[in-house]
This record gives structure tokens, C-alpha cells and sequence, in this order.
């Protein structure tokens, strides 16, 4: 696949740039790459770039989103989900029709009122947040520790 965006990329550099951009795909960043390599000028890949992304790539996801969200769509993987996993019979359409008032009427809602899924969600991301600056800290320990035992061994040495 590599191969085939290289050699586009030498023919055809603002097409294969507008393809590249406007797929959900981990190759854009090799398209990018490739450009530089190419010299491809800023403004073909800006301009590329934008279009395939900004226009072609949000409608595509935008429709995406509508279609699979749609509530046909949702109605009948609840369905689904109630029919095959037995300790959610009810309890999954009566949450999503709550949130779906919520939705629609945010004067409902009360300040203690949030959804387990809600809670569990904010738990998670908290948890990130700690485990994200525990890893800076260690981060600069260990670099602080590295600098100091590199001082202790000049200082031995000399």
C-alpha cells in the first residue's frame, strides 16, 4: 500500500493528497512524508489537504454517523442486545429514553442525576489524568536521578 501512494504521489501528487486526506486511514501521515520527500509544494499539499479533510472527509463521517445512529438503526441493536444479554431486558431502552428526555429538555435534569456510564466515564478519565502526571513525575525523577549520577561520576573520576 506504501508503494502504490509512493508512485501516485510522484503522478499524481494532489489527487492521491486528496484521497489520502479524505479516508479515515493511518497512511496520510506516510502521504505527508512522501510529499516532503517529493518536494510537493505547501500550497498543493495545504490545499489538498484541506479539501479532503474539511469537506470531503466531515461529510463523509457526518453521514456515517446519521445513518448508524439513525432510530431504526439503534431500536434494533437495543433489541438485539435486550433479546441476547438478559440482565439488560429493559434497562437499556428505559437509560437510552431518559438520556433522550435529557436531551430534549435539560431542565429535567438534576445536578446529582448522572448515569452510571457517566460516572464510570468520569472515573476513567480522572484515572488517566492521575496515571498521565504520575508518569511525568516519574518522568523527571528518573532524568533528575540520571543527571546526578553522571555528576557523581565525573566527580569521581576527576
Amino acid at each position: 500500500m506504501g508503494l502504490l501512494i509512493y508512485k501516485n504521489l510522484q503522478k499524481y501528487g494532489f489527487i492521491t493528497v486528496l484521497l489520502c486526506a479524505s479516508i479515515p486511514n493511518p497512511l496520510f501521515d506516510l502521504a505527508g512524508i512522501t510529499c516532503g520527500h517529493f518536494l510537493i509544494p505547501f500550497t498543493v499539499f495545504f490545499l489538498s489537504t484541506f479539501i479532503g479533510k474539511a469537506i470531503i472527509k466531515v461529510h463523509l463521517q457526518m453521514l456515517f454517523v446519521i445513518f448508524a445512529f439513525s432510530e431504526h438503526h439503534v431500536e434494533s441493536l437495543l433489541a438485539f442486545l435486550e433479546r441476547n444479554i438478559p440482565f439488560l431486558k429493559h434497562n437499556l431502552s428505559q437509560m437510552l429514553e431518559k438520556q433522550k428526555q435529557l436531551l430534549h429538555r435539560p431542565d429535567l435534569a438534576q445536578s446529582d442525576d448522572k448515569p452510571l456510564i457517566g460516572k464510570l466515564w468520569d472515573l476513567f478519565i480522572l484515572g488517566m489524568v492521575i496515571f498521565f502526571v504520575l508518569s511525568i513525575i516519574h518522568s523527571f525523577v528518573n532524568d533528575h536521578l540520571q543527571s546526578e549520577r553522571e555528576k557523581a561520576k565525573k566527580n569521581g573520576k576527576g
